[in-house]
């Protein structure tokens, strides 16, 4: 390349930075769409909903939740995938955002071509649940009585959960089944009426009530390290060496978004879920602030994709 050639490179490269700088620098210009992919009223929509408060603050302009449930969250996600790649259409997503082209899932979009982590949110821990009837208080009591005939049977109302209970089975050589709920509360009805012996279900306040009044056992906590709110809880990942079974809610944006806006976001929301309001509503609704980087989410979910691929393919698990 001769020296005029090289001259235009440089400088078409650096009108180039100065582009994304600039960018990153005016963002946002206009009202910036959260995107949650569930109905409105929940724990997670409710913490969107803080966080959107305290951005607008920030930002000098409005941030507005839009809540698109179905699908198992691609339809929430999709108006991410099909949006400018200007910052201004961001997306929650949750473990479904790797699962679901893994479950044969016929999204409208590109998982990893149309979307990009901005950051790992929160961490929710998942736990079984066991009528105080059953035989077993720990973890190690549990999966030898889960190893004896008839197998033990486990309500959940997620395909999340059934992965996550057949990656046990299949680390642990338990053979559990699983018994499909429409939703949490049936499966805690049951439970609590001893109709089902066991549950699957994140470690929330309301759920440890339960616990508390003795009408529930909990057994353990399904990732590599006890929850922060029952840190005397033993989890299964510390018995079954490398079993992690744990929930995460991230941020996405549209695939080409210029990294220096999306380093941007990433602190901007960083930097309001420090806040001791927005941090206490986090601790509140029993989840942990993880506030990754980017770079470090994207890495995350092409590793989960990895961890899931082989479960998926074992049990023959479809989204209907």
């Amino acid at each position: 390349m001769n020296s005029s050639r090289r001259l235009l490179a440089l400088l078409f490269l650096g009108s180039s930075l100065w582009g994304c700088s600039a960018m990153a620098a005016d963002f946002p210009v206009k009202t910036v769409r959260l995107v949650v992919p569930f109905p409105p009223g929940g724990a997670t929509d409710a913490m969107a909903r803080l966080m959107a408060e305290k951005l607008s603050e920030k930002w000098k302009q409005p941030v507005v939740v839009e809540n698109k449930p179905g699908a198992n969250t691609a339809i929430g996600t999709d108006v991410v995938a099909k949006s400018a790649p200007d910052g201004h259409v961001l997306g929650m997503v949750t473990g479904s955002h790797v699962t679901n082209v893994l479950l044969g899932a016929k999204l409208p979009y590109d998982t990893l071509k149309d979307l990009t982590g901005v950051m790992q949110l929160t961490r929710f821990h998942m736990a079984i649940y066991a009528h105080p009837s059953l035989p077993a208080n720990t973890p190690a009591e549990f999966l030898e009585l889960a190893k004896k005939n008839p197998p033990l049977s486990y309500a959940s109302a997620t395909t999340q959960s059934y992965l996550g209970m057949s990656l046990l089975n299949m680390m642990a050589k338990t053979p559990m089944e699983y018994v499909a709920y429409k939703g949490s509360a049936q499966a805690l009805n049951d439970v609590l009426g001893g109709h089902i012996m066991l549950m699957i279900d994140p470690v929330l306040h309301s759920t440890l009530q339960h616990v508390q009044s003795g009408k529930l056992k909990l057994i353990g906590t399904l990732g590599s390290k006890s929850a922060d709110l029952t840190p005397n809880t033993p989890a299964f990942g510390k018995l079954v060496p490398g079993y992690d079974f744990s929930g995460v809610f991230g941020l996405v944006a549209r695939a080409g978004t210029p990294p220096a806006l999306v380093r941007q976001i990433r602190n901007d929301f960083a930097s309001v879920m420090q806040q001791p309001e927005v941090a206490e509503r986090i601790r509140s609704i029993g989840q942990e602030a993880i506030v990754s980087t980017p770079d470090e989410y994207n890495a995350y979910i092409l590793d989960e994709m990895k961890k899931w691929a082989p479960v998926v393919q074992a049990t023959g698990a479809k989204l209907d």
